[in-house]
């Protein structure tokens, strides 16, 4: 069960080489913003290019240089700066120099990110990203339409794909997996 108060920490390592902390949760802003801290090891990348629906994001690095790619363009941000992902722009994050990148990521509104990215958590702890993990991601994801989703064209169809690949070998939607994790905890 999360914590409704103070910050709330999601190793997701070995699949990913990052730490993710919840430092400002929908709960507490009326669900007008969902803050979280990353630290990026070197070399990483961060999720495939996606969309927020109904977000605009934005970055700011605090330690280290951040490559945002927006709508096919990368930028690099560096230490003090920010910058702002448009709801609906098709964006991914990366960290390709030899150290540790550390920086915040905003949604606006929060939506139901908490949630997703606690699924997506729940799914990777302590595994390694296989095919089998991927699939379970997708099919995570697959419930967030409003929060999350793969762009347009080629990258939707794959998801899609793979999503229908992932309920014909049983894994759970996000919704699924959310409804049965409340389940196991009530007393």
């Amino acid at each position: 069960m999360p914590s409704t108060t103070g910050p709330e920490t999601l190793n997701f390592r070995p699949a990913m080489r990052q730490t993710m902390v919840i430092t400002e949760k929908s709960l507490e802003t009326g669900g007008q913003i969902s803050r979280v801290e990353i630290d990026l090891e070197a070399g990483q990348g961060g999720p495939p290019a996606h969309i927020h629906p109904g977000q605009r994001e934005v970055y700011t690095v605090d330690a280290g240089e951040l490559v945002v790619t927006i709508d096919g363009q990368s930028n690099v941000i560096t230490a003090g700066e920010s910058i702002e992902i448009p709801t609906g722009s098709a964006h991914s994050f990366a960290n390709r120099s030899d150290k540790l990148v550390r920086f915040s990521a905003e949604h606006l509104p929060a939506l139901r990110f908490e949630e997703y990215i606690r699924l997506v958590h729940r799914t990777v702890e302590g595994k390694r990203a296989t095919l089998p993990v991927i699939l379970r991601l997708v099919r995570v994801e697959s419930s967030y339409g409003d929060t999350i989703m793969a762009p347009p064209g080629m990258p939707r169809v794959l998801g899609k794909v793979m999503s229908g690949v992932g309920r014909l070998v049983g894994y759970p939607t996000g919704k699924e997996l959310a409804a049965s994790l409340k389940q196991a905890s009530k007393p």
